[in-house]
């Protein structure tokens, strides 16, 4: 591993749950190692037992391949958003005639490492966290009925759990041939010892964010990234295990140096791979989930900002919350010296003026001492 580059540890669980009528595991996850970054992504297949399964593994697919061919001079998060619209456009495929009622779907919730920043990028309600010391933080937000609730006002965090209408989701890969992929306006800075999760609703309708982050911290520190995830599904099961269960963690053991980017529209020329090794994790992706409705206790860890989101892709004719508009910059913020300051001609006539004032001043004084 060069000695600059960025190193990585990660680790995946996955299970059916406990459901008897959801044995088939209709999860999916994947991860890559590209010349853009590293890719993690985990989906959640609907449709029910093989329609679910096929569309979380062909989505899953789709984009480990989409981003593995992305040239390295290419904007990353670029190359993730088209990833995952293409994933949709095979999964909707995959459903046959646009008039069939009954088509697979699936959710999917990705995060893209490089050169010490962080791309997120989603659809549906599988999510994202990120824990920074002793502080949990989502970093995605639901595309789900209740969260519509919530963003209007209908609702509140606290009524979101376990609402009755927590499985309806606004937005997911192969309703339709185009799908809005979310991401962030500015990616998210990285820091050595943070820990990302992925997660399918499986886990995260029955665990609030404090039950994630006790469990994972105290786990992280007795048995490492592997026992966490591992945990986090028991965690899912003993609470009833309703639905299938994907959780996968990603720890920042070293950034690396941080590549300042520039706007999307103009990569900087030249720019290399990001390097990233990883030191822990199972090779190759497997395959069960759906949706779930918003959490409590979303502490705003010191130095991340919750937003803003953008929406970037075709026209969906799933209804959506009303999010900001499209636009926005990709890339971190940058070191921009101050503008330099050019002269001021009201400021120049006032120094001018307070100089003339001071020598008629003082050629008075002189004139009272002469005489």
């Amino acid at each position: 591993m060069p000695p600059s580059g960025m190193q990585l540890e990660f680790a995946t669980a996955t299970d059916a749950g406990l459901d008897p009528h959801k044995r088939v595991n209709e999860d999916a996850f994947g991860q890559l190692d590209s010349g853009v970054g590293h890719l993690f992504v985990v989906c959640d297949g609907m449709g029910g037992h093989l329609g679910g399964k096929q569309a979380s593994e062909l989505a899953v697919k789709t984009i480990v391949d989409g981003v593995g061919a992305t040239s390295p001079s290419e904007e990353p998060v670029r190359a993730l958003v088209a990833a995952i619209q293409e994933a949709a456009l095979r999964v909707f495929e995959l459903g046959g005639p646009a008039q069939n009622p009954q088509r697979p779907g699936s959710t999917c919730v990705s995060m893209l490492f490089r050169a010490g920043y962080l791309e997120i990028a989603h659809v549906g309600d599988s999510r994202g966290y990120m824990i920074r010391g002793k502080q949990i933080q989502r970093v995605t937000r639901d595309h789900s009925f209740v969260q519509e609730l919530i963003d209007s006002g209908r609702l509140t965090e606290k009524e979101a759990i376990g609402h009755p209408e927590s499985n309806k989701i606004t937005r997911a890969l192969g309703m339709t041939p185009t799908v809005r992929v979310e991401t962030r306006n500015e990616p998210l800075e990285l820091f050595d010892g943070d820990v990302f999760i992925l997660a399918t609703d499986g886990l995260t309708d029955l665990a609030q964010n404090q039950d994630i982050l006790v469990t994972a911290l105290s786990y992280l520190k007795s048995g490492g990234l592997q026992t966490a995830c591992n945990e986090l599904v028991a965690l899912a099961n003993r609470r009833g295990g309703h639905d299938n269960i994907t959780v996968q963690m990603v720890r920042v053991v070293r950034t690396g140096p941080k590549l300042i980017s520039t706007h999307v529209d103009a990569p900087p020329a030249g720019r290399g791979p990001a390097s990233a090794t990883v030191v822990q994790g199972p090779p190759g992706h497997t395959a069960p989930g759906a949706p779930q409705s918003g959490d409590s206790n979303d502490a705003l860890s010191p130095g991340l900002q919750a937003g803003p989101y953008t929406l970037v892709g075709g026209p969906s004719a799933l209804p959506s919350y009303a999010a900001p508009p499209f636009g926005g910059q990709h890339g971190p913020p940058q070191n921009l010296a101050p503008a330099p300051v050019g002269p001021n001609p009201l400021m120049n006539l006032v120094v001018a003026m307070a100089a003339l004032i001071g020598l008629l001043v003082a050629a008075l004084i002189w004139a009272l001492k002469l005489r």
